[in-house]
């Protein structure tokens, strides 16, 4: 007797159906790809669990050789995220320019090697005001920002326990595929947000024309760890459906990085792609195929 299919993990409908499947590059083991045909979420079956996420993942040794946070632990200048961080950053500052007031408390949902949260402390202050600034993530990184470098850092029971509408802006970039319910995290930064406040985040687009052209075989579906796949509408359902707004954005440093990232093991071709980088019609391009814009951030509707 075969197993029922699976119920979709984010809106629980049973009109699922088997896209394919895909063997681990790490595990070395076969994943199901499952697509909701009622909101159209892609997800991973079996879930490989969080254990999976040790320090030899964070060093690149695991299901994504693309993971650097010792170095951007030590030194962020060193890595290619400040281009990230400065586009996150300018965004922010467009949506805060016109709202002057008391600090700006900032939440950086999934942290990691803290590297975000240091760009944030030396930068001081955005739109005027100074920065209030919070981390959630769990493990030895999350210890050391805690620990050596003196953050304010929150574990999930910590974070829950947060008053309601506290954070005026919550960063979450390329976090969300990594969770098997995608509902449980939006719900509380829907209520840790205040009325106006901005969600900033990233994932991959799984409707983007070289992800519909490649299918499974594309890069992004690394079954082990990118557990929830999303495209533009999906995002956007599972924005409202938690009072948020969906915002759109147009990403430029964003971009950058997320070449320049996978070609990390690359010296010669990383330095022909920062050089090409830097013209806007390249950017575009790889912004046109890839899909990155089109994946919406939040507000939450002011009262």
């Amino acid at each position: 007797m075969s197993a029922p299919a699976p119920r979709c993990r984010l809106c629980r409908s049973a009109n699922v159906v088997l896209r394919g499947r895909k063997r681990g590059d790490f595990l070395h083991e076969e994943f199901a790809f499952q697509a909701c045909r009622d909101c159209e979420l892609l997800f991973v079956e079996p879930f490989s669990g969080f254990g999976i996420y040790d320090d030899a993942y964070y060093r690149g040794e695991g299901p994504d050789p693309f993971v650097d946070y010792e170095s951007e632990y030590r030194d962020w200048r060193s890595t290619d995220r400040g281009l990230e961080f400065e586009d996150l950053a300018a965004i922010a500052q467009r949506r805060f320019a016109s709202q002057p007031g008391p600090p700006l408390r900032w939440l950086d949902f999934g942290c990691g090697a803290g590297g975000f949260l240091k760009y944030l402390r030396e930068r001081g202050s955005l739109g005027g005001r100074p920065l209030d600034l919070t981390g959630h993530d769990v493990g030895s990184f999350a210890d050391r920002l805690r620990r050596d470098d003196g953050f304010r850092i929150l574990d999930l029971d910590a974070l829950q326990a947060e008053p309601d509408a506290r954070y005026d802006a919550i960063s979450m970039i390329e976090v969300l595929e990594h969770l098997p319910d995608p509902n449980a995290p939006l719900a509380l930064i829907a209520r840790l947000l205040k009325p106006g406040g901005l969600l900033l985040l990233t994932t991959g687009n799984l409707d983007s024309p070289v992800a519909r052209r490649q299918g499974l075989a594309y890069g992004y579906c690394m079954p082990e760890v990118h557990v929830s796949l999303f495209n533009p509408r999906v995002l956007a359902a599972l924005y409202r459906r938690h009072g948020l707004e969906p915002w759109p954005v147009r990403f430029r440093g964003v971009i950058r990085f997320k070449v320049l990232k996978t070609l990390r093991h690359r010296p010669v071709p990383r330095a022909l792609a920062r050089l090409a980088l830097r013209l806007p019609p390249v950017v575009r391009l790889v912004d046109a195929l890839y899909g990155v814009s089109a994946m919406p951030c939040a507000v939450k509707p002011a009262r």
